[in-house]
């Protein structure tokens, strides 16, 4: 499948702002199954200076500062990428390792620290009680690795409600595994946390996702969304991509931005602004499907 991809973010600002530092990670990446064939951005008002970087994951993004006074960003980027089926979609999920031995594998000195830096903690990725009772209800003694997350992702996708509003950024995870509610960057964050409470290895993976419409209805411009799903390493398959929001395995519908240990590692836009006042943002996401 091919996607064109536009990410449009403003910012409104109460009092003119003199000076600003941003990163931006809205540059897909290369990666297996996914090719990027064309990434664009403008950035008004113009940047006094912009450079593009890799960050210690290997992301892709694009530092830029505006050294003038201005009442508005607005920062919008444009990609076209080229998605493949992934192998795992064809994997017998039980014919996948004991999660145990993956687990044995992961902590030993055989698996790499690209690995294994995963399976800790992170910044909004913790242990919080009751996470590896719950955990452990799909990861049994024995069952295969893939099997096991399949079930979880569909226990999260059941037991979770998406609720627009509900959470933000600094809401803290015993409060999402307590409401049973969030959006998609909290059901990811759960979801990584419940793996690696048991010692597996999880990464927050951040893109977007096509958005069908109802039948009979026009997409609307504008209806898509960031949005954020995690990915397990299986040992065979590698790192395989799991959507507990739609509840899915992921196919040839998600377009990956940036990997991290959580969504701290790769937000979309963030920066230093030296205003006073408040501030407003608003984003849009168109994602259209090219053949």
């Amino acid at each position: 499948m091919k996607y064109r991809v536009k990410h449009i973010t403003d910012y409104i600002y109460d009092n003119p702002s003199a000076l600003c530092h941003n990163l931006m990670y809205q540059v897909p990446k290369e990666m297996p199954f996914q090719e990027v064939i064309e990434t664009k951005h403008i950035i008004s008002p113009n940047p006094s200076y912009e450079v593009a970087r890799e960050d210690f994951f290997e992301n892709k993004y694009l530092y830029f500062s505006i050294e003038q006074s201005h009442k508005k960003l607005t920062v919008t980027s444009e990609s076209t990428v080229l998605l493949s089926q992934p192998n795992w979609i064809l994997c017998d999920p039980s014919s996948t390792q004991p999660w145990e031995e993956v687990f044995n594998w992961l902590h030993s000195t055989k698996a790499l620290n690209d690995i294994r830096q995963y399976y800790l903690e992170s910044k909004h990725v913790n242990f919080i009680d009751g996470l590896r009772e719950y955990t452990l209800q799909s990861f049994y003694p024995g069952r295969p690795i893939m099997e096991a997350m399949i079930e979880l992702n569909s226990r999260i996708n059941n037991d979770f409600e998406f609720t627009s509003g509900f959470t933000d950024i600094s809401t803290p995870l015993e409060d999402v595994f307590k409401h049973k509610k969030g959006v998609c960057q909290d059901f990811s964050h759960f979801g990584l946390a419940c793996v690696r409470s048991i010692g597996l290895a999880g990464r927050y993976m951040s893109g977007y996702i096509e958005t069908i419409p109802p039948p009979g209805e026009e997409k609307m411009v504008g209806a898509d969304a960031s949005h954020a799903w995690m990915a397990l390493y299986i040992p065979g398959q590698d790192w395989v991509e799991f959507d507990a929001t739609n509840n899915l395995l992921v196919n040839d519908q998600h377009i990956r931005v940036a990997v991290g240990r959580d969504f701290a590692d790769v937000t979309p836009l963030k920066g230093i602004i030296y205003s006073t006042g408040k501030q407003k943002m608003k984003v849009t996401v168109d994602v259209n499907r090219l053949n």
